[in-house]
């Protein structure tokens, strides 16, 4: 039975590619790659999947295909799709396989009160090691922004046919409400990083090219995971970008300004051990060299209890089921 991961052909998240690479380092051959929205019509031979990361934009296509046997570890279903996956039919498939390894405390709960076996993993990413990633121990360290407010930032509001008109006007209205709001965000951020002697990096977790090939797309995120491990102190509001800087002893503040919603807030459930989650209003009463005591990195992660658990649980999860 071929190793294989998730791919992701049409996503501009390179967060999605960061989990793959994270998922690829603790195999010993190299896996196949199974597009994660057409799991129930995959055909190819037969393959033990690490099913890990956001379920998923087509619940429709739940569950597998009886060619794949799931490994489930740092698996997160969004409360948008909760109800097509743990349907009966989705239930019966994953207490077939279960314990699940749940990415955080949402999925955990979600699952046990429907009497599926479930445990919280963490996420893969915090099994990644710097050594594999520095590239130049002599360059400069800078403050890395990496997507940073993207959920607040509201988008434009534009017509689209049989569109509810009600709704519509509702977001129309909003709308430069709630861009007075981001902008006075940014401005928080930006006062902030004005104070700051070091340099600032400003990059992105959106692929601005959706189109590329998947292994562009991980090269590219093998370019972000090199940054971060260069970086003094990595500054986001994605938790993808976040925990590859915790595990690999970066420190991070992680902006929560727009992520109250059930949507967000469950992807972060059981992560605030790890995350030092700041809103942007309290920029002005943080000290720059506070933050770079790291609140908790690798080598902190390693020697705490829970810490310990969760790199242990995910490494021995993976690596037993494929030696």
């Amino acid at each position: 039975m071929k190793p294989a991961v998730l791919d992701y052909p049409k996503s501009n998240n390179l967060g999605d590619y960061v989990q793959t690479i994270a998922a690829k380092m603790l195999l010993s051959e190299d896996p196949i790659s199974i597009d994660r929205e057409k799991l129930n019509s995959y055909s190819g031979p037969s393959a033990c999947l690490i099913m890990n990361g956001w379920f998923m934009e087509n619940p429709k296509n739940w569950p597998p295909s009886l060619q794949i046997t799931p490994l489930f570890v740092s698996f997160h279903i969004n409360p948008t799709v909760a109800k097509q996956m743990t349907s009966p039919v989705s239930i019966a498939y994953m207490k077939k396989y279960e314990p699940i390894g749940c990415r955080d405390q949402y999925t955990t709960e979600l699952l046990i009160r429907k009497g599926i076996k479930a445990y919280f993993s963490g996420c893969l990413t915090l099994t990644l090691n710097r050594e594999n990633f520095i590239k130049n121990t002599n360059q400069p360290k800078s403050i890395l922004v990496i997507s940073v407010l993207e959920r607040l930032k509201p988008k434009r509001v534009r017509w689209k046919n049989n569109c509810n008109l009600v709704i519509l006007g509702s977001k129309w209205l909003k709308y430069p409400f709630k861009n007075i709001k981001y902008q006075r965000a940014m401005r928080r951020v930006d006062r902030f990083l004005m104070t700051q002697p070091e340099s600032v990096i400003n990059r992105s977790q959106i692929i601005s090219n959706p189109n590329i090939s998947p292994s562009q797309k991980e090269t590219l995120a093998i370019d972000q995971l090199q940054a971060i491990a260069s970086a003094k102190l990595v500054i986001t509001s994605r938790i993808h970008s976040a925990l590859p800087a915790i595990a690999m002893g970066i420190p991070v503040l992680f902006l929560s300004d727009g992520l109250s919603h059930i949507n967000q807030s469950s992807r972060l459930k059981g992560m605030e051990s790890f995350l030092r989650m700041e809103k942007t209003k309290g920029l002005k009463n943080i000290k720059l060299e506070h933050i770079l005591k790291p609140k908790i990195g690798k080598e902190i992660i390693a020697t705490s209890k829970i810490g310990k658990e969760i790199i242990a649980t995910l490494e021995k999860a993976v690596r037993t089921r494929f030696q």
